[in-house]
């Protein structure tokens, strides 16, 4: 899936970097020439600034992978020398690839005009972030957790009396050999049933409320470092749990959510920055919609 979706993204930036391309200038310096098919040029530096713009986890399996940087010049190559016969034979003049082209060429336009005029601009002082962080404070605290483990004996969604009644004396059974000393992590890998945890000897790692069903949350956080619970019933079973450590709540510090500020207060003057821009040019141009038309019937076929 991972390969899919790079494959899936470069030939987008490929599309748009072959939609746009210059004429094939001297190039030296920072611009040698990386590949040319005819009067088509990718320079170096073209096609690093084409690396830069994938996603980050794309850009990160490139820089350890040298072999995705090759396919990805190998596909300007493929994609150059199939435009230049689809121009051959005038693919550019139908009327739906010419639409097509227009959208992308707007979708461009529009992505480096909202850059120049929306997020350069966009700037946060360090004023501005000491100012949000001390005025909302109580949304920068750490909940209190819990680090468990548990072994679960799981019972069926249609089990009745019996199956539970069973399923609950053999939770009892194992929290007899816990508390006769037996060890806990490989009691989990022979009898939890929960597949996620049990190879790791029952390990849920920390976790805060909110994150567990209700049942399985009240014991766990009523348990003191190290007690054993009785079997708690959830929908999934029984569960034997154990608690490892404890977390009190602490309110974060600055420097811990600074740069979570920042990306909140960036988004806000970026989108108070659009919305002023949107505002303005729909003043500046007749702008006509038909809302109406979305829930038509005839957009229902």
């Amino acid at each position: 899936m991972v390969k899919r979706n790079f494959l899936i993204c470069c030939l987008t930036c490929l599309a748009m970097l072959i939609a746009n391309i210059a004429i094939a200038q001297d190039s030296t310096g920072e611009n040698k020439t990386l590949a040319k098919i005819g009067k088509y040029t990718l320079t170096l530096k073209e096609f690093n600034e084409q690396i830069k713009s994938l996603p980050p986890q794309l850009q990160m399996a490139i820089a350890s992978n040298p072999q995705l940087k090759e396919q990805f010049l190998n596909r300007w190559v493929d994609l150059t020398l199939m435009a230049i016969e689809a121009r051959k034979e005038g693919y550019q003049n139908r009327p739906d690839v010419k639409k097509r082209i227009e959208d992308m060429t707007n979708a461009l336009l529009a992505q480096e005009y909202m850059r120049k005029n929306i997020a350069d601009p966009a700037k946060v002082s360090e004023e501005e972030l000491k100012k949000y962080y001390e005025a909302h404070k109580s949304q920068f605290v750490e909940k209190e957790k819990v680090k468990a483990r548990h072994i679960l004996i799981k019972v069926p969604s249609n089990a009745n009396k019996k199956e539970w009644e069973a399923a609950k004396k053999k939770a009892l059974e194992i929290r007899q050999k816990l508390l006769k000393g037996e060890d806990f992590a490989t009691l989990a890998k022979r009898y939890s049933d929960d597949p996620g945890s049990k190879n790791r000897g029952g390990e849920l790692g920390y976790f805060q409320k909110g994150q567990m069903v209700p049942e399985f949350e009240k014991a766990a956080f009523s348990l003191k470092k190290g007690e054993i619970s009785k079997p708690v019933k959830t929908t999934f079973g029984y569960h034997i749990i154990q608690v490892q450590d404890r977390t009190k709540a602490k309110e974060k510090s600055f420097d811990q959510v600074k740069q979570e500020i920042r990306q909140r207060l960036l988004r806000q003057k970026q989108i108070k920055l659009k919305d002023e821009i949107i505002a303005n040019l729909k003043k500046k141009y007749a702008v006509e919609v038909h809302k109406e038309l979305l829930n038509s019937s005839q957009n229902k076929k």
